[in-house]
């Protein structure tokens, strides 16, 4: 039995199930509390001799093994989650039974128990959505690799794929739901719970995103070894990149050969006659302003909406062909004065709408959202702590629900009169209920 790797099994096991939050050693040990009753349940009223036979009958034989098994896996989780080496913990206490109780007689020992020679483990932490390194290059890039962690997203489906060099090693971690740095804080709290099992482990995060600077320098002060390595994937080369590389070029002439001929020179190319350049053109002259009696009142009462009258192309190009200008037809004039008609009532209703502000808050849409965030609170398993925490969690449960920007503030306000939550003054926050 690999106690290593069945403990890895049942970490996998667990998270697969979202049952690490609940497996701390307190819950465990009492778990096993639990199955060594029922262990003792079996040979609660058997005699002596009875309980001495009891495995020779089938069913009672595996009701045995179930229970020795469920006892066995509990500790094999309480020694992980307490960073308890078993082989050298059990030779440790071997040497403490054998101080205390002296043998009656000399017996030669049949196995000598010593503890196994202990290396501290690195564990190497991909962030898939910022990288995508195979299982060959994290060998390249951390050599003494033993445990990788790859955090990816929900729609990365080929992640465990280029994995397979690590067996039972590699951990798949999926988040939970997409989100800004999602990923992030999934990868920085599973550094922080493998390193509360294993204090003296390596931890590796491979990726390029510069975010996880803060939290491994503040990891690196309370005496953790960890770093970031960067990745860099070396593309394929193209069909021209190849075609180059196949090209060989020519062997240089042995010392007995005949030197080549020279190539024939290429006939020079012939000189064409540059065209002669045209006159600058002259720039085009300024538009003069209009006379006040162009401004004609449109409509009855209309304010008076100045008549601009376009310069054409033929105008513009007036000062060097000199092109008789068009003179305007009524139905111009027409067209022009629809338009403006048209015009008017359509600028007047944005003004309305920009002048009316955002629709004010009412007293029913604070009761719907202060109802929406308790009903999701009282459904969290892990509550927010921090005053901040909680702060964030209102914000998103909130989002889209309104605009008014002072609902957070006072959704708060009403958790803290109803006694739902306490925030202490240095921002702790409990749930009385």
């Amino acid at each position: 039995m690999d106690i290593k790797t069945l403990q890895h099994e049942l970490r996998n096991f667990a998270a697969a199930r979202n049952w690490q939050p609940f497996h701390t050693p307190k819950n465990l040990s009492s778990a096993l509390m639990v199955e060594a009753a029922e262990l003792v349940e079996i040979f609660q009223w058997l005699t002596p001799e009875q309980s001495q036979a009891a495995h020779l009958y089938p069913a009672t034989k595996e009701r045995i093994a179930d229970e020795v098994a469920d006892v066995l896996l509990y500790l094999l989780q309480v020694a992980d989650h307490c960073a308890i080496d078993l082989p050298e913990a059990v030779a440790h206490k071997w040497l403490k039974n054998a101080a205390k109780h002296l043998p009656a007689i000399q017996i030669e020992p049949a196995l000598t128990v010593s503890p196994e020679p202990t290396q501290s483990p690195t564990h190497v932490f991909v962030d898939w959505e910022n990288v995508q390194p195979k299982d060959q290059d994290i060998l390249q890039l951390v050599p003494d690799v033993t445990d990788v962690w790859v955090f990816h997203g929900q729609n990365q489906k080929n992640a465990a794929a280029h994995q397979a060099l690590w067996g039972q090693r590699v951990t798949l971690v999926p988040i939970e739901r997409p989100g800004k740095n999602a990923l992030d804080f999934h990868l920085s709290f599973y550094i922080g719970y493998v390193a509360s099992r294993s204090p003296k482990a390596h931890f590796v995060v491979i990726s390029n995103d510069l975010g996880y600077g803060p939290m491994l320098e503040h990891a690196r002060t309370l005496g953790f070894s960890v770093q970031q390595i960067g990745f860099q994937k070396t593309s394929a080369p193209t069909k021209k990149a190849l075609a180059q590389k196949a090209k060989v070029a020519p062997a240089a002439p042995a010392s007995n050969a005949q030197p080549a001929s020279a190539p024939p020179k290429r006939p020079a190319a012939k000189k064409l006659p540059v065209p002669a350049q045209k006159a600058p053109i002259s720039p085009l002259p300024k538009p003069k302003a209009l006379p006040a009696a162009s401004l004609k009142p449109v409509g009855k009462g209309a304010r008076k909406t100045p008549t601009v009258k376009k310069p054409s192309a033929a105008s513009n190009a007036g000062a060097a062909l000199k092109l008789p200008t068009p003179a305007k037809t009524p139905a111009a004039k027409k067209t022009r004065t629809t338009a403006t008609k048209t015009v008017k009532p359509a600028t007047s209703a944005v003004v309305k709408a920009a002048d009316a502000g955002p629709k004010p808050l009412t007293k029913q849409d604070h009761d719907k959202a202060l109802r929406h965030v308790r009903t999701n609170l009282q459904k969290m398993a892990n509550k927010p702590n921090r005053k901040s925490s909680l702060l964030a969690v209102i914000k998103s449960l909130l989002q889209g629900t309104t605009t008014d920007a002072n609902i957070v503030g006072e959704v708060i306000a009403d958790l803290e009169k109803t006694q739902f939550v306490v925030i202490s003054d240095k921002g702790h926050v409990s749930f009385p209920a």
